[in-house]
């Protein structure tokens, strides 16, 4: 997909925040993803992306607490949100963004039916190019993170320098991973999570009961019930939660092969579970999210 022609809303990145953003690293490296090179939030975060065709995955941890609390508005800080998420306990998906073309006249759009919110952030990020130059990334975001719920929340993220995010070079992963299909959430009322989803994306949000699912137009929306998660991830263990609020457990990916993968994690001694045409990797293989691959 050409990024120019991302619809509004359509999920953008999921951020996975693991308490230790160096073995994190490591461990998708492992496991034959291409990450791009470290950078630095102006609030003490370090971050990498796992990139794809239209969106991708974001591992972002602390990494300077002496920097927490730089750049807050009205009180928000984004530095201190994640480490508010590992210092709870958790580990794993964090948030999900999801695109916007223009920040400002979306939270304006967005602001009567989401009162809760922490207004819109903006922020640079300096980077080094291939040939050497500095550069920097430049951000725009629309918060809507709600305290109820705060690991199934979401924000909206205006690049306004998407050619330096969107790298061909960051897109060939030796698994041959090639797209982020779905986020997966678990929920004790996967209704909840829909309901705020109509919000988004009106009639392409469907639920029975057990699962609910949002088409945002660059990957799906999941929310599952804890009986419906033991069935869909039989063979390995759900992601570690300090709460029963609803929070992220899985990222699927599709591979045109699932060869290369299986080759791979033959040899790292990992926990995984594969059928013939899906695999699941465990949680501590890969930053307490579920990660997986279907053929």
């Amino acid at each position: 997909m050409n990024i120019a022609e991302k619809k509004s809303f359509s999920l953008d990145h999921v951020l996975v925040t693991p308490k230790d953003y160096i073995s994190a690293r490591e461990q998708f490296s492992r496991l034959g993803f291409s990450l791009s090179p470290t950078s630095y939030h102006p609030w003490g975060t370090a971050t990498c992306f796992i990139m794809f065709a239209d969106n991708f995955i974001e591992l972002i941890s602390v990494t300077d607490e002496g920097k927490l609390g730089t750049g807050a508005v009205n009180g928000f800080c984004f530095g201190r949100q994640m480490d508010a998420f590992t210092r709870r306990g958790e580990e794993g998906i964090s948030l999900i963004a999801l695109h916007s073309k223009d920040a400002r006249q979306h939270f304006s759009q967005l602001e009567a039916k989401k009162p809760e919110n922490q207004g819109v952030v903006d922020f640079r990020r300096p980077v080094t190019l291939e040939n050497g130059q500095p550069d920097e990334v430049v951000v725009s975001m629309a918060l809507f993170i709600d305290r109820h719920s705060p690991d199934s929340s979401w924000f909206l993220c205006q690049q306004h320098r998407p050619e330096l995010i969107w790298q061909d070079q960051w897109r060939h992963h030796d698994n041959e991973a090639d797209a982020l299909l779905a986020v997966t959430y678990l929920a004790k009322d996967p209704a909840e999570l829909a309901a705020g989803w109509r919000t988004l994306y009106g009639e392409r949000v469907h639920c029975n009961g057990r699962i609910a699912e949002a088409d945002t137009g660059s990957g799906l929306l999941r929310a599952i019930d804890n009986a419906t998660a033991q069935m869909e991830y039989a063979g390995v263990p759900l992601p570690a939660a300090a709460g029963s609020r609803p929070h992220g457990i899985s990222i699927r990916l599709h591979t045109a092969s699932l060869d290369p993968l299986l080759r791979r994690l033959a040899t790292l001694g990992l926990a995984y579970h594969h059928t013939p045409d899906r695999v699941l990797v465990a949680p501590a293989g890969a930053g307490n999210v579920i990660i997986e691959f279907v053929q």
